[in-house]
Parts: structure tokens; C-alpha cells; sequence
């Protein structure tokens, strides 16, 4: 079987506020269609309501083989297909089963910035605000970040709680 009839994930582009909306029209066409979703609570001058939001803002992960592209975006509220240079990255099953079993146990979950070895990120709070330099090495919840002073042609490595990072770009 061609990969391009392998029935697989991909995550799609959505119309701004349109996630839920795509996910819908998948099932009903009978596409196997996840949009991870989180609840939270949001104040109004006159009340705390919950709602529910996306995880990922723009974003659906539909399973469908690569030769209906031309299908799945046509279909209302899809943008594209997320591609690098038309080249079609499919998602893992066990990353989208892993997705459903966080949102089936109601575990907390926040968006943060995907950040790898070799980004150059800025600590955005701690005794360590403002600091800037590039990862070199993750571990669980800790990154090991490197300043480096080009002048001397030095460097100076420290390890910082993932939480207070952000991604400079």
C-alpha cells in the first residue's frame, strides 16, 4: 500500500474559532476527527463562567489518507493542512491516544511554547529574569541553558525550571 493511501493523523488549519466547528463536520462525514478541548473559567463583570476551549487555538487532528487532501480542504472551516514545504508530517496514533487519555482524566493541562535543544529562549520570571541564551540539554521539568559571550569567546551554563522560559523568536 502507497503512503499516500495509508489512512493516518494530520493536523489541520482551521478558520480563527473554527476548531470545534471542523471537528463536527469530520464525524458527521464519518472522519475520524479530534480537537482537544480544555475547560476553563472565565470572568465577566457579572458572573465566573466555565467554557470550553481548544488546547490547541487553530487547530484539528483529523485520520484520513493523504489522497483526500483535496476532500478535507474543501470542507468549511478548513484552512489547510499543516505541511513544511508541502511535505505532509503525519501525528502519531500513540500521541493522539496519549491527547484523549489526558483529556479522559480531566488531567490539568496548559499550552506552553515547544522548545528544543538549540532555541534561544529568554527567562521570563525568577531570580533569573531577562537572562537569554540557548538550550543545550532537557530534562523533565529542568533545561540547561547556555549564555554565550561572543566578545571573550566564553560561555556559561546553568540549569532552569522549564516554567519560567520562553522562546525568543
Amino acid at each position: 500500500m502507497d503512503t499516500f493511501d495509508k489512512v493516518k493523523w494530520y493536523v489541520l488549519y482551521t478558520k480563527p474559532r473554527h476548531e470545534k466547528f471542523v471537528e463536527s463536520e469530520f464525524l458527521k462525514r464519518g472522519v475520524d476527527a479530534f480537537t482537544p478541548k480544555i475547560t476553563l473559567r472565565r470572568r465577566w463583570s457579572d458572573r465566573i463562567k466555565e467554557v470550553e476551549e481548544p488546547l490547541f487555538k487553530g487547530y484539528c487532528f483529523a485520520k484520513f489518507p493523504l489522497k483526500d487532501k483535496r476532500n478535507i480542504v474543501s470542507l468549511p472551516g478548513v484552512v489547510d493542512i499543516v505541511n513544511f514545504s508541502k511535505k505532509y508530517v503525519p501525528v502519531e496514533d500513540s500521541v493522539i491516544r496519549s491527547l484523549k487519555i489526558m483529556i479522559d482524566n480531566d488531567l490539568k493541562m496548559d499550552p506552553c511554547p515547544y522548545i528544543a535543544k538549540g532555541d534561544f529562549v529568554s527567562i521570563r520570571k525568577g531570580p533569573f529574569k531577562g537572562l537569554e541564551g540557548y538550550v543545550i540539554e532537557k530534562r523533565n521539568k529542568n533545561t540547561t541553558l547556555v549564555v554565550s559571550i561572543d566578545a571573550i569567546a566564553a560561555a556559561v551554563k546553568c540549569v532552569i525550571d522549564m516554567d519560567f522560559v520562553d522562546l525568543v523568536y
